[in-house]
């Protein structure tokens, strides 16, 4: 569910101000299935943003998953 009051151009502000910053990131598969990455946003673009993970794998994701909470970023400092 998205953010009353909030829309797209509030999604990728807010990525852009975590860029190359390290993050936990949160993400939501659906039907009460979750999982939890580290890594930093290397890239910043118009419709997507990718992220490197701590594992070396490169993840893309757009600003309408931040935009409707399917990926959440979360204190990197924080246990999962």
């Amino acid at each position: 569910m998205r953010e009353i009051g909030q829309n797209l151009d509030n999604a990728k502000e807010k990525v852009k101000r975590l860029l190359n910053i390290p993050v936990l990131i949160k993400i939501n598969g659906g039907r009460g299935k979750s999982s939890f990455c580290k890594g930093e946003i290397t890239a910043v673009f118009p419709a997507v943003f990718s992220v490197k993970l701590d594992t070396g794998e490169l993840k893309t994701f757009s600003y309408a998953d931040v935009h409707t909470r399917g990926v959440l970023f979360l204190n990197p400092d924080a246990q999962t």
